[in-house]
């Protein structure tokens, strides 16, 4: 069964799956097509990609897919925790750069479903945090696409000193020098 918590995006999805405990140990789904289209989300990921982080404050993002190709992400934590953002990068919406943030770790068992129009941003806040990550979409470098954290239209709150970030990352264009489509 899935619990559901409230964001402030209804497109946006916080959840966790229950699990089975018993002597060997617990079983948590982590996916179930069924449950999903029960729920009414439409995902079926094409795509899964393991995120190995060795250190804590390791940023990756803002980061999205755009048209024809938009993604819906899926986000879940197998070790160690971070801070997951959602960030709405559809123009013309009323929540256009507002953003939504949230735990996701191994304990909390939370995942998190990013949208179509929305980019994704995460943090780790545990050093060797591995991340889950499926894809509606495959990647496409072409479509691939990045904005600075640091962008003050956005004015993420990601705490923290130093980071580690990618080159891509730490060069990436404000909202404004952005191609989004």
């Amino acid at each position: 069964m899935i619990v559901f918590e409230e964001t402030p995006f209804p497109e946006v999805k916080l959840f966790r799956f229950d699990g089975v405990a018993d002597n060997r140990g617990t079983k948590i789904r982590v996916y179930s097509e069924t449950e999903f289209s029960r729920c009414g989300i439409d995902f079926i990921p094409k795509e899964s990609v393991i995120y190995e982080m060795p250190k804590a404050e390791t940023v990756f993002g803002i980061h999205f897919q755009a048209e024809p190709k938009p993604q819906q992400k899926l986000i879940r934590i197998i070790s160690g925790s971070g801070i997951d953002y959602a960030i709405d990068l559809r123009r013309g919406s009323a929540t256009f750069k507002k953003w939504f943030c949230t735990e996701l770790s191994a304990a909390n068992k939370m995942q998190m479903l990013i949208p179509r129009g929305f980019g994704h941003l995460f943090r780790s806040t545990a050093d060797n945090t591995v991340m889950l990550f499926q894809i509606d979409q495959d990647f496409d470098n072409e479509l691939s696409r990045a904005i600075s954290y640091r962008d003050k239209s956005i004015a993420l709150d990601i705490c923290g000193g130093s980071f580690t970030v990618s080159p891509r990352d730490d060069e990436a264009p404000e909202l404004c020098d952005a191609v989004l489509g």
